[in-house]
């Protein structure tokens, strides 16, 4: 079955750098999960707690008076809140005495960056040795400036070379007091918010990994952040991920360990729906005809906040499903009511037989 609704998009061209001196801010909910309602329309934030990593589904189709600063892109989807950025650092004579050479190439990589000045940039974070405190930080800014302007490779390897250090990552922007945040498109609805650490590190590497298409590589990447078993407390967006390249790499094996970290997911949040989808996608592809129309029916029961377009593809991928059980009037019923919605809908003529 053709993988239909999050279509694979370049990461680069949404990939967006804010800066702040405190890090993230979040309102009261849920430890995990939680969910606001701004007047750009529609959004669920989730994480997992410790890891720095918090992301955003946008619903385009509700937005509400008013505008607030969250901003609607062109098309007419919901855009994330711009964060309001602060001053990088800068060097007094007294500190380009006293700080060693590493910290003044990663703090003139930033003010490079700040100028607007990219190739001095990486120049900077380049020169940075990977064996001293300020390393795996500087490869981790100089590859989000080669994931922007698409050199993945490049990318691909300073991200591996931060990882080396994991617990290194974020120590030299805490010493200097700020705080970048990159936000990363890790599907066309889920908007990525990352802070420079290891958990960050990983599912940046794994999305420029599935960019370049090296879908084996980009499993292996997320394999090391998953928990090894199911019940363990886990990242609802990074199975998000991992459950798009499973089916994207059609590897049996990705879709029977998605399947079994999935199982125990609810459907709290808009982000717990999109994992409901893609665990149904990977029930169907192996035959489990069954198994995927108990995923898919309490995935249709709450449409609060859920984004009608993938509560379409949900319908029309559970009368497929029906139909291949030979319950072709549950089939039909939900194929006519996608058509009511949306008679442009792809396919539904076709298998409606209009």
């Amino acid at each position: 079955m053709p993988f239909r609704f999050f279509q694979r998009i370049r990461i680069a061209p949404g990939l967006r750098l804010n800066l702040s001196k405190g890090g993230f801010s979040l309102s009261a909910g849920p430890r995990g999960a939680q969910f606001t309602v701004g007047t750009s329309g529609t959004r669920a934030t989730a994480g997992l707690p410790g890891t720095g990593l918090h992301y955003t589904v946008l619903n385009p189709h509700r937005k509400l008076n008013g505008d607030g600063g969250g901003g609607v892109s062109a098309n007419g989807d919901s855009v994330p809140r711009p964060i309001k950025p602060v001053k990088l650092p800068k060097l007094g004579w007294l500190q380009r005495l006293t700080m060693s050479v590493d910290s003044k190439q990663f703090i003139e990589g930033w003010q490079a960056w700040g100028r607007g000045d990219i190739q001095a940039a990486i120049k900077h974070f380049r020169e940075v040795s990977p064996s001293t405190p300020a390393g795996a930080d500087a490869a981790w800014s100089a590859a989000i400036l080669h994931t922007q302007r698409e050199e993945n490779e490049q990318a691909i390897g300073l991200l591996q070379r931060a990882l080396k250090a994991p617990t290194a990552l974020g120590q030299t922007f805490k010493q200097h007091e700020f705080t970048p945040r990159v936000q990363v498109p890790v599907t066309p609805e889920v908007v990525a918010t990352m802070l420079p650490n290891a958990h960050s590190a990983y599912l940046l590497l794994a999305e420029v990994q599935q960019s370049v298409d090296d879908h084996a590589a980009a499993l292996r990447t997320l394999s090391q952040v998953l928990p090894k078993k199911a019940g363990e407390q886990i990242d609802p967006v990074m199975l998000a991920a991992f459950g798009e390249l499973a089916l994207e790499s059609e590897s049996v094996d990705a879709m029977h360990r998605f399947n079994m970290l999935s199982a125990e997911l609810g459907n709290d949040t808009p982000l717990h729906t999109v994992v409901m989808y893609y665990r149904a996608q990977a029930l169907v592809e192996q035959g489990l005809h069954s198994s995927a129309l108990a995923v898919l029916t309490p995935a249709l029961r709450r449409k609060k906040n859920r984004n009608p377009s993938l509560l379409r593809e949900i319908r029309f991928l559970r009368a497929n499903v029906y139909e291949a059980l030979g319950k072709k009037a549950q089939a039909r019923k939900d194929r006519e009511r996608i058509y009511a919605e949306d008679p442009s809908f792809e396919g539904i003529r076709q298998a409606l037989g209009i």
